[in-house]
């Protein structure tokens, strides 16, 4: 059973490690090419970051968001 979590866990790491890799080249190539992508990565960061900790947000909202921060830093090895 051990197994298995640590598997899934691998898993679960590997897969978040390549959405950040993703969303790191969209900022990226945003910033280079500009609006002739037609993707707005930066405005959709902002826009969840915003829902968390913008105007009308709430503790439960920041609180979450630093949960999700420490997710993402997490254990690296």
């Amino acid at each position: 059973m051990k197994a298995i979590f640590e598997k899934v866990n691998g898993f679960v790491k590997g897969l978040t490690g390549v959405f950040l890799a993703v969303v790191g080249l969209g900022v990226a190539g945003q910033i280079v090419l500009g609006d002739k992508v037609g993707l707005d990565v930066i405005g959709n960061l902002q826009g969840i970051v915003d829902g968390f900790v913008g105007e009308g947000a709430s503790l439960a909202g920041l609180i979450t968001l630093l949960v999700v921060l420490a997710l993402i830093a997490g254990d690296k090895e």
